[in-house]
C-alpha cells in the first residue's frame, strides 16, 4: 500500500472503531445521557394511558354488487381501494359526527390491515372505559356513514340507469319514425296497385333498420334488468357495505412502559446514537488529533509537542526551551532534538528546513525551540528566517529585522552585519539571521542560484543551519528552498492540520526531491511529566558529553562570519510575540 494513502473507511477494523469511540467518547456519553434523561422525565411525568381497538371489515358498495358483470360499471365509488376507506374514516364528516356524540374529538389512530382487508380504530385515553367507548363510537359512526353512502350510491345508480333507459327509448322512437310513416301510408292505400308500390319500400327500410332496433332493444333490456337488480339490492345497502367484526373491550392494564424498561431501552438507543454521532464526527473531521493519525502517512514521528498549558502560555511557547526548562513543553522539544540527532547519525546534514502545510501550524515555534535545544548541547546553530512573506523570528528574539538575509543579495550588505548572536544561560552557540528587506518577488528570490550560494556560505560557518520556511501549500517558496537544503522536517498541528493537506504537502516535497526527515505533531493535550526535574538534570549531563563530539566537528569549520554589533537581548528582557 502506498504510504501516502490512508486506508479506506470500509477497511476499518474493530480496533479502529474502538479507538475512534475512545477518542470521541464525549459524543457517546452526551447522547446516552440526553436520551436516558428524556426517558426518565417522560416516564415519571406522563399519566397512565389505556388503549383499545375496534376492527371493521369493509365490503364493496351495494351498487357494485348489484350490477357486477353488467354492461355499465362506471358507478361512483364502485372501485374504492382500502386507502380510500381510511380517508373516509378520518374525513371531516366522520369527525363532526364523533364530536357531536362524544362532545370531544378523541385520540383515535386509524390504520388499514391489507392482509384481512379491515380497518382498525385504536383509541388511547386516560381510562380503560373511555378508550373502549371512543374506539367503538368512531367505528360505528364510520359504518353508519358508509351505509348511508352505499344507499346514496344505489339511488344515484338507479337514477343514472333510468336516464339511460329514457334516452334509449327516445333513440328507438326516432329510428322507427320513417318506418311508422310507411306503415301508415300502406294502411291508408285504397287499391292494390298503391300497396304494391309501398310494400317494397317498407320491406327495404325494415331490413335496414332492424339491426339497430335489435341492438337498442338489447340495451334497453340490460338497463331495465340493472334497475331491477338495484331496486332489489337497496334493502341490503344498510348492512352489506361494512360491519364491525371486533368490538373494543376495556383494557386491563395501561400501555405505559415501566421506568426500568424505558431506561434500559433509552440507554441502548443512546449508545447507538452516540456511537453513530462519534463515527460521523470522525468521518467529517479530517484533522490530525494524535500520532496514530500520522501512522498511515509512513513518516517517522520526531516528536509530540504539547500545546499551551498551566506553566507555558501561548506567547511563551516560542522560547519554552530557554525560559521554561523542566516543563513538559521543554522536555518535548528536547526529545525532538534527540530524535533529530538520532536521525542524523551516519548522514552529512548541514541544513535543516522546517515547514508546514499551512500557516499558523507551529513551524516557527519548532524552529526556535529546536535551534536553542541543539545549541544548548554545544552545536553551533544558525537559525535563519527565510519566510519573507510573514517573518516572525525577529519578533520572537526582539531584534530588528534589518539588515537581514535578503540585504546581502539585494544591497551587498556583508554577512558580518547580518548575524545576531543569542546569549542565554552562558551559551553563545545560537546565531539568528532575520529576513531583512522583503524582496520584490520572494518566490523568484529564494529560487535563484545566488540565494542557494548564500545558504551554502552560511552552512559552512555552523554545525547546523535551521531554516524557518514558508508553508508549502499557499506558496511555492518552501518547495524551492527544500531543494537547496539537506533535510526537511514537517510540522502538523493537532486539531488544525488535515490529513489531506499533510499528504499533499509530503507529495509536493517528494516531487521536488526533498529529503523529508520526519514529522512533528504540535499542540496536543498537555500531559505534564512528573519526572521533569530528573529529565532536565539528565539532559544537562548528556550535554557535557556531547560537547567533545561536536568540538571535533567544529574544528573542521573555521568561522569567518563576524557578528553585527547588536546582541539579542536576554530572554528575561523580552516579551516574545507568538510565532506561527
Amino acid at each position: 500500500m502506498n504510504p501516502l494513502e490512508t486506508r479506506p473507511d470500509d477497511e476499518l477494523e474493530l480496533a479502529d472503531y474502538l479507538r475512534i469511540l475512545r477518542r470521541r467518547w464525549i459524543w457517546v456519553v452526551l447522547a446516552t445521557t440526553i436520551v436516558v434523561g428524556l426517558a426518565a422525565v417522560v416516564t415519571t411525568t406522563q399519566e397512565p394511558k389505556f388503549s383499545a381497538t375496534a376492527q371493521v371489515s369493509r365490503g364493496n358498495s351495494a351498487a357494485q354488487e348489484a350490477i357486477q358483470g353488467g354492461i355499465f360499471v362506471n358507478v361512483p365509488g364502485a372501485s374504492r381501494e382500502l386507502s380510500n376507506e381510511v380517508n373516509l374514516a378520518v374525513s371531516d364528516a366522520v369527525r363532526e359526527e364523533v364530536r357531536g356524540q362524544l362532545g370531544i374529538e378523541p385520540d383515535v389512530a386509524i390504520s388499514a390491515d391489507d392482509a384481512s382487508d379491515a380497518i382498525r380504530f385504536t383509541s388511547t385515553s386516560a381510562t380503560a372505559d373511555e378508550a373502549a367507548l371512543h374506539a367503538n363510537t368512531w367505528a360505528q359512526i364510520y359504518v353508519d356513514i358508509k351505509r348511508q353512502e352505499a344507499a346514496t350510491s344505489i339511488d344515484r345508480a338507479v337514477g343514472g340507469f333510468e336516464a339511460d333507459l329514457a334516452e334509449l327509448r327516445e333513440q328507438r322512437q326516432d329510428l322507427r319514425r320513417p318506418l311508422d310513416a310507411l306503415e301508415d301510408r300502406l294502411a291508408a292505400a285504397e287499391d292494390d296497385e298503391a300497396r304494391r308500390a309501398i310494400e317494397p319500400q317498407l320491406n327495404r327500410l325494415r331490413s335496414d333498420l332492424q339491426p339497430e332496433l335489435d341492438l337498442i332493444d338489447t340495451r334497453v333490456e340490460a338497463v331495465a334488468q340493472n334497475i331491477t337488480n338495484l331496486e332489489l339490492s337497496s334493502r341490503l345497502a344498510s348492512t352489506g357495505t361494512a360491519r364491525i367484526v371486533q368490538v373494543a373491550a376495556p383494557p386491563q392494564a395501561p400501555i405505559n412502559a415501566s421506568l426500568p424498561r424505558n431506561l434500559v431501552l433509552a440507554a441502548i438507543v443512546g449508545l447507538i446514537l452516540g456511537a453513530a454521532a462519534a463515527l460521523l464526527a470522525e468521518n467529517l473531521d479530517r484533522t490530525i488529533k494524535t500520532t496514530e493519525d500520522l501512522a498511515p502517512i509512513g513518516l517517522p514521528i520526531l516528536g509530540r509537542i504539547p500545546g499551551p498549558g498551566r506553566h507555558v502560555s501561548e506567547s511563551e511557547l516560542p522560547l519554552a526551551t530557554m525560559r521554561h526548562t523542566g516543563t513538559s513543553v521543554a522536555e518535548a522539544y528536547q526529545k525532538v532534538r534527540t530524535a533529530v540527532e538520532f536521525a542524523l547519525l551516519g548522514r552529512k546534514i548541514d541544513s535543516l528546513l522546517i515547514t508546514s502545510p499551512n500557516q499558523s501550524e507551529g513551524k516557527t515555534t519548532l524552529s526556535t525551540n529546536l535551534a536553542w535545544a541543539m545549541s544548548a548541547v554545544d552545536h553551533r546553530v544558525a537559525l535563519v528566517d527565510v519566510d519573507f512573506r510573514r517573518p516572525r523570528i525577529h519578533e520572537i528574539f526582539n531584534c530588528s529585522p534589518l539588515p537581514g538575509l535578503s540585504d546581502n543579495l539585494l544591497s551587498g550588505t556583508p554577512l558580518t552585519q547580518l548575524a545576531l548572536r543569542v546569549e542565554e544561560h552562558g551559551s553563545r552557540n545560537l546565531i539568528v539571521i532575520p529576513t531583512g528587506t522583503q524582496p520584490p518577488s520572494p518566490g523568484d528570490f529564494v529560487a535563484s542560484p545566488a540565494f542557494n550560494s548564500l545558504i551554502d556560505t552560511i552552512e559552512a560557518e555552523a554545525d547546523l543551519v535551521i531554516l524557518d520556511a514558508p508553508p508549502v501549500l499557499p506558496v511555492s517558496d518552501g518547495l524551492s528552498i527544500s531543494r537547496q537544503v539537506d533535510a526537511v522536517i514537517l510540522v502538523a498541528k493537532a486539531g488544525q492540520t488535515t490529513r489531506d493537506d499533510l499528504v499533499r504537502t509530503l507529495e509536493s516535497l517528494r516531487q521536488v526531491g526533498a529529503d523529508v526527515l520526519g514529522v512533528c505533531l504540535v499542540g496536543i493535550k498537555d500531559e505534564g511529566s512528573p519526572y521533569g526535574q530528573y529529565e532536565d538534570q539528565a539532559t544537562h549531563r548528556g550535554s557535557a558529553s556531547g560537547r567533545g563530539r561536536r568540538a571535533r566537528r567544529r574544528s573542521r569549520k573555521d568561522a569567518t562570519i563576524d557578528l553585527r554589533d547588536e546582541v539579542a537581548p536576554t530572554v528575561e528582557d523580552q516579551n516574545p510575540a507568538p510565532a506561527s
